[in-house]
């Protein structure tokens, strides 16, 4: 009879010590709204540079210029970071914007003067507002660990911009 009990303890012992490393998958195995948000995440921090060189080269306001190279500058590092995270889990990044943000591409870059201002600052609220969205949901049902870590980390930094953007744009009105 010990030796039945046995046989059905040594199973049960492989499949707990099996679950143990359970917190340590693998990276490149990655979930659907983990692989959506690294591929949302990117194509608005491409967009964000391109707009930002588009702001920083035409805008009539310093602050608007300023705040172009900063959002040029920021999201250049960010897209970098999200290249490292997209190759650890084999999701292929694309290189070019999505015709969704680059029509706004396009729009912003025909504008000049004042309505050039306006527009990216409108822009720059939308697109905040709309990343901070994400980062609040990766940070808080994300079931990658690294994804969730570093939204939850980025999330204070993008707050400011969509204040900073939401303050600017107020001041234009």
């Amino acid at each position: 009879m010990r030796s039945y009990i046995l046989l059905l303890l040594i199973p049960l012992v492989f499949a707990v010590a099996g679950c143990e490393n359970d917190d340590k998958t693998d990276p490149s195995l990655i979930g659907e709204l983990d692989k959506q948000f690294i591929l949302e995440a990117a194509d608005d921090a491409l967009f964000q540079v391109n707009a930002g060189q588009v702001a920083a080269s035409g805008a009539t306001q310093k602050s608007v210029r300023d705040y172009g190279e900063q959002m040029t500058t920021d999201h250049t590092r960010v897209g970098q970071e999200l290249q490292k995270l997209a190759a650890a889990r084999q999701v292929q990044l694309p290189t070019t914007l999505s015709d969704e943000r680059q029509q706004q591409l396009d729009s912003l870059a025909m504008q000049t003067g004042v309505g050039l201002d306006t527009l990216y600052l409108n822009q720059m609220v939308e697109i905040q507002a709309r990343v901070v969205h994400m980062m609040e949901i990766e940070g808080t049902s994300g079931n990658d660990f690294e994804l969730k870590q570093w939204a939850s980390n980025r999330l204070p930094t993008v707050r400011q911009f969509e204040e900073r953007a939401k303050a600017m744009r107020d001041s234009l009105n």
